[in-house]
Order: C-alpha cells, then structure tokens, then sequence
C-alpha cells in the first residue's frame, strides 16, 4: 500500500508539473523569456527524528526514529500577454501529511485546478493482542491464546488511518455576470481503528477501515449592481468495502450457529456504518434595495438515503421474522433563510433575520435480533427548527457605540418510537421533550477610547426551558426510575449568563498588548439527576515587543478554568455527586532577529499544562504537560538562496490513568473475566523528541 502511494504521489506530483510548465517548457526557452514571474521558492533538505513522539506525532506520521526528505515549493507564473496564472505548491513531500496543489488561471475567463492530499491519524499507544486478521473483517484467535499468563506476549499492532484525497476544481465566466464553478472530491481512507463490543473491559475489537466517499458541487454565480445569488447541487456518496466483521475462534466459522450464547463455539457479529448518500439544491444571494438596506436569502432541500442491502439478512439467526432486508433509511431537510440590514437613521443599524429548518426522517421503524438474540430496532425521529434574532447598533457620543440583539430558537421534536412491549417504547433510555425554546438577550458596549487604546464588553443572558419530559422506557409504569429523573444535558432547562471583555492597547510604537477574558455560568434546574451547575472563564494576554530594528519579542499567556456539578445515580448507588474541573495553562514565547546582513536566528517555547479533576475517591487527577522548544536560523548564501537550519526538541508527561490498572501496570481485556483474550494495551507517559534538518532554498522570478 505505502509503495502504491508513493507511486501516485509521484504521478500527481508529475501532472501538477505538466499543468505548470506543459510538456515541452524546458525547450521554451525564449517563451520564457516573455513571461513575468512573481517570486517562486523550492526548499529541499533532509531531516531527523529521534526519541519517542506517539503524542505529538499523531497527525504527521513521525513518531520515532526515522530520516525523512524535506520537500516544499511554492512556484508562480504569469503570461503577461494572455494573463494566464500557473500555480504549484508542494508541501511536506517527504512526510505523511502531504499536499499538492497545481492549477491554472486566464484572469476573468476560466481556471482549472487539481490537487492531492494525505492526512493520517495514529494511534498514541500499541495495542498487544493474539487476534489475527487486524484490518480485514474477520478476527480469529486461538482457544489456547489469550490466557492472562501470556498477556503481553501477542503481535504488537499501532491503529491508525490514512486518508488519500483527490480533488479537481473548475470555474468559467460565461459573461461579466454570471459564473459557474464545479469542483469534485474522491478520498479513500484506509486502516484500522480500535473498537470494542458488548462490555469494553472484556472484549476487545478492531474496526477495518476501508471508506470511499466523493463529494461533487455545482453553482451558478450572478453578480449584478443590485441582486448577487448562487444557485446549484452537491452531492455526496460514501461507500464502505466492508459489511458485517466476524470475530470468532480458530475452530469457528462466520456461519449461523443457530444459538446465541455467551461462549467461544460462537461467532461474534459487528455492524459497520452502511454505504448512503445525499443529494442538495440550493439558492443564496442577496439583494440592495437601497444603498443602505440589504437583504439576504437563502433556500436548500437535502434528500440523504441508506439503502444498501443489510449484511445480516443472510445470517438466518441475525434476520429476525418480518425484518427487511433494507434499512430503507431517508431523510429530507428543508431549509429556509432570510435576513435583512438597514441604516435608517446615521447613527443606527438594523440587522434581523429567520432561519427555518425541516428535518423529516421518514426510516421505517423495524425490529431486528443482535447477536445476542436480543431483539431491538431503529429509533427515528424528525424536529422543526425555527430561529431568529435582531440587533441593533446605535453610536453614541465620545467614540462609544451600543449594541443589543435577541435570539430566540424554537424545536419541535417528535418523541422517538422503537420497539413497544405492552404499549412501552424499550428503546428510549432516557426522558425526551417534544418542545424546546431558548432565548439570548445581547448587550455591549464598545469605546474608541483613543489611537492606541480600544475595547469592549459584552453581557448575554440566555434561558432554554421546554414541554414536560416523556418518560424513559423503564420508568414507564414502573414509578419513578433513576434514569427517568436525568435531564439530558442538551435538552435540560438551563439559565446561562457570559461576560466578554476584550482590550487592545499600543502604548508606544514598539509595544502591543491584547487581553481578553470571558465568563460564563450555567444553571440547570427542573430535574434531579444529571448536570446541576457549572461555570467557566478564560483569559488570555498577547504582547509584541520591538527590542529594536530588526528584533522582536512575541509572548502570549492563556489560563481557562471549567467546573462542573453533577448528580449521577444507578438503582444500587441512587446518589453520587460528582465535581469536575479542568484547568488549562498555556505560555507561548518567541524571539528572532537579524544578527547581520546574512544571518536570522530565533527561538520559539511553548508550554501547556492541564489538569483534570473528579473530586471522586475511585477515580485520581489526570496531569499532562507539554514542551516544545524550536530553534531555527536563516543563512543567505547569496541573494536567491538560503540555507535554513532548526531544531525541535519536544517533551510530554501525564499521568493518566485510561489505559492502566491501578498499579500502573499495562491495561488487559477482560483481566477479572473467564473469557480474557488477553489484550494489552501499552502506553508511554513520558516521551521525549528532538527534530533536526536542513534546508537549502532556492528563489527565482
């Protein structure tokens, strides 16, 4: 797969090149000669990573010690004659996450561009198991394998994915007015991610990841002295390679047993998401119909289906009497939009708009059997969303100006419906509410309090409340349940209160300083169970300093604090309290100069720290900290080209627990269970890394 990869990089890297020069330029010598060129830059060196990094390695692929090609160019033409634009940017060439973008461009005519992106996701941590099959939809492992004795002693695997994404953009002016814009987008991602089934502290699983989806949009364009509107299609289609994966013994087929038991002499079934799509027309523009009043709109109808053919229909034990063999999934949303702005007086604006959204999911409800002969079912369900606000802004004497809005919002919801026994819903576990309202009231002041000092305050004040709740399925008839008295958080009744306050200030010519903080708090009230209270705030402090020409200091400072309260309870522990906090710190510094006329040197530190708190005897604090110190410099080696050195050297701690016993000792399914597969999963708390490379970057016009 990587040497297929590398194939097709080089391949879109060769037709990005063909865009940007053609086939035959490097004998266009004199064509050359009558274009202008902007600055273009290639940048090419080689690098070095040693030490541990899984942490901060997860989304670029450089995770130990590995040597690495460093690749970069930004390269642009322009024919001065015909006004045509050829573009090429190449970034991290040499890395996982890798882009190009070629295209080109004949000003106010037509323009084409193509590009390719990899983007990766792993894993921080290894996962030790004796499953076989990782990464296809069959697990098999050995009824002698995976005893506690021998956790440890398994294939070491580390989950991740990577996503290949190819994408092809096209515009053409069909007159000074109208426009119309195409652009696709195919990405494959592949790879594994680590999942589970049934109780997580015993069965351990790993989803194969082997996802297509492409994305097509369409538009027309009109830009007119007074109505400017876009109107067209997008579409979306995903598909999945993979139906059902089986998890089973090497003495155990993926075939209908015709039991379902708790026991290695059966398979296990998982379900994986099922190939849909989704098709949209839409319309947005605006119109002036003064030189100070405009208005916008816009409306879009989306049909999204899933239609495949169920995996589980040919697994008669799976298929339950009745059950389709389609999921049969639809769902229609309407969209409707529109706002308008005015300045009726010269010291006062006006700004309200209404936004409506339909959402109709029309599945049909139907009952199937999981692989353990439970019988359940789908629980659709459809709301309407209206919403609004006004704002109005008036300037006031001595640089002040007023602000103050209101935004309401209002859902309806219809109760979702799965599977009735004797007139009760079994598949609703926790109350519902059919109406939902909340309302926002604005207000801030913002002062010009001179050149070089400026702010502002804001204070909102929202309440969300709404119908009485239906009940949970197993409150229903059988009095007062603990999980009928949680209020959802989402849904719960709840007054919540914010400050903001932002000031800008330039005392002199060579210092800078941005502050802002915020404030807010949450009431939530009209249930027993579930999120009571909880506040927040942040503030954060940004300073440039110039030390003098050619040097400055930079330096930021964030701390962000969360608290929560919380009534948590279950039939055999009915009350248990619960405070959480989170305690953020982050500190930034960052220096660089020029030391002579061919030489730029800085340093950049940054420094964060979080600290998570339960305030519960069971479970300890969580503490992560990170370093990360770059050093780099600028050599000229003549006008057009540089040599760039840096060094990054990185540091990360924590204590978290999520992966470990209590002893600190690695993580094991299912450690306490007869039927341990014994998989453990290895974590590094402490990881240190230092990157080091060179670059020599080229400039030409």
């Amino acid at each position: 797969m990587r040497d297929q990869n590398l194939k097709f990089r080089l391949t879109a890297l060769a037709a990005a090149m063909f865009m940007v020069y053609g086939p035959t330029q490097a004998a266009q010598v004199d064509d050359l000669a009558s274009q202008t060129f902007i600055e273009s830059t290639i940048s090419v060196g080689i690098g070095h990573q040693g030490g541990e990094r899984q942490q901060f390695g997860m989304f670029d692929g450089l995770m130990d010690d590995e040597t690495v090609l460093l690749l970069d160019a930004d390269i642009k033409t322009r024919d001065d004659a015909t006004g045509t634009w050829k573009t090429l940017s190449v970034t991290n060439l040499g890395l996982d996450n890798r882009e190009i973008k070629a295209g080109m461009e004949r000003q106010g005519n037509w323009g084409i561009g193509i590009g390719y992106n990899q983007i990766v996701r792993d894993a921080p941590y290894i996962v030790n198991t004796y499953w076989q099959g990782i990464g296809t939809n069959q697990l098999v492992r050995s009824e002698t394998q995976g005893t506690n004795a021998f956790a440890g002693l398994g294939t070491d695997y580390r989950m991740g994915t990577e996503r290949d994404i190819l994408s092809l953009d096209f515009f053409k002016y069909l007159s000074p007015n109208w426009n119309v814009k195409v652009s696709f987008k195919n990405e494959e991602k592949e790879g594994t991610r680590h999942w589970g089934r049934g109780n997580p502290s015993n069965e351990f699983a790993v989803e194969p990841i082997d996802y297509t989806t492409r994305q097509l949009e369409a538009t027309f364009n009109f830009l007119g002295e007074k109505l400017q509107f876009s109107g067209g299609y997008y579409g979306s289609w995903f598909e999945n390679a993979n139906n059902l994966v089986c998890e089973r013994t090497s003495s155990v087929s993926c075939i209908d047993t015709g039991t379902f038991t708790s026991s290695t002499s059966n398979p296990t079934f998982l379900s994986v998401p099922l190939d849909n799509q989704a098709h949209q027309v839409f319309v947005n523009g605006a119109y002036s119909f003064t030189p100070t009043t405009k208005g916008t709109f816009r409306a879009a109808y989306t049909h999204a289906t899933m239609d495949e053919s169920l995996p589980h229909a040919s697994i008669t034990n799976l298929s339950l009497a009745g059950a389709p063999s389609k999921l049969e999934g639809e769902i229609n949303t309407t969209l409707v939009q529109a706002g308008l702005s005015a300045r009726p007086l010269p010291k006062l604006s006006l700004l309200a708009n209404l936004r409506y959204q339909d959402v109709k999911d029309e599945t049909p409800v139907a009952q199937f059997i999981n692989s353990g002969g439970t019988t359940v079912s789908n629980t659709p369900y459809s709301y309407e969303t209206l919403s609004g606000k006004v704002e109005g802004t008036y300037s006031l004497a001595m640089g002040y100006s007023l602000i103050a809005g209101l935004d309401y919002s209002n859902q309806d919801r219809s109760v979702p419906v799965g599977r009735l026994v004797a007139g009760i819903d079994q598949e609703r576990f926790v109350p519902f509410r059919t109406d939902l309202d909340e309302t926002t009231y604005r207000l801030q002041v913002r002062k010009s309090l001179s050149e070089t000092l400026n702010g502002s305050l804001a204070y909102l004040h929202s309440a969300r409340d709404g119908s009485t709740y239906t009940t949970a399925a197993a409150a229903a008839g059988g009095g007062a349940a603990i999980q009928d008295l949680i209020a959802p958080i989402h849904i719960a009744d709840r007054d919540r209160d914010k400050w903001r306050l932002t000031v800008d200030w330039l005392p002199s010519e060579v210092l800078n300083l941005q502050a802002n903080y915020e404030h807010a708090k949450d009431d939530y009230t009209g249930r027993d169970r579930g999120l009571l209270d909880g506040k927040a705030w942040l503030f954060s402090l940004d300073a440039t300093y110039v030390i003098k020409k050619d040097w400055q200091l930079t330096a930021w400072y964030s701390h962000d604090y969360t608290e929560a309260n919380q009534l948590n309870g279950a039939a055999v522990a009915p009350n248990r309290p619960a405070k959480l906090k989170d305690t953020g710190d982050s500190v930034g510094l960052g220096v660089q100069g020029q030391v002579n006329p061919k030489l730029k040197i800085g340093a950049d530190l940054q420094w964060i720290r979080t600290h998570s708190e339960y305030e519960l005897t069971t479970l300890e604090d969580i503490k992560n900290r990170s370093t990360r110190l770059k050093l780099f410099a600028d050599y000229a080696l003549k006008k057009n080209a540089d040599l760039n050195f840096e060094v990054i050297h990185e540091r990360w701690k924590t204590d978290d627990w999520t992966w470990l016993f209590s002893n600190d000792t690695p993580y094991v399914y299912g450690s306490n269970a007869a039927n341990s597969d014994s998989t453990m999963v290895i974590t590094d708390p402490k990881q240190n890394a230092t990157f080091v490379g060179i670059r020599y970057k080229y400039k030409f016009h």
